[in-house]
């Protein structure tokens, strides 16, 4: 149950990692605390041009992404795109989180309102990744 630091490398054993994208300070904070509290290992980027550096950079990729839709630099949408014409990675669960619901999100594999119950998050999350049990 950590936070992976930024440009931190994942071994093989942490399955459990959770990207949280979010270009909100706030929220990427609280996401990752009550990630890492639920047996998650937890990784942080503030847009999606971020996102797919440190996805590309690692082995592996992580187990989901969690993402905000609305961003600078490139927004989820973008973001959404580039993954699914990846043949690396195009396969990643990827739960939107959105204060719009009139925001469509082609490619998502789940979609979130904000505010984010903590329970129907942990719900979804747990739907792709089991806990850490360490």
């Amino acid at each position: 149950m950590r936070q992976l630091a930024p440009g931190q490398v994942m071994s093989a054993s942490e399955s459990t990692l959770i990207l949280v994208v979010d270009d909100d300070d706030n929220a990427r904070e609280a996401l990752s605390e009550f990630l890492t509290i639920n047996g998650y290992v937890v990784a942080c980027a503030e847009n999606g041009q971020v996102a797919l550096e440190q996805i590309r950079a690692q082995p592996a990729p992580p187990a989901l992404i969690l993402l905000d839709m609305l961003m600078p630099v490139m927004d989820g949408r973008m973001f959404l795109d580039s993954v699914r014409r990846d043949r690396r990675i195009r396969n990643l669960p990827i739960v939107v989180a959105t204060s719009d619901p009139s925001i469509e999100a082609p490619g998502a594999t789940a979609v979130l309102a904000k505010p984010i119950k903590p329970e129907r998050l942990l719900h979804v999350v747990r739907e792709f990744v089991e806990p850490d049990a360490a």
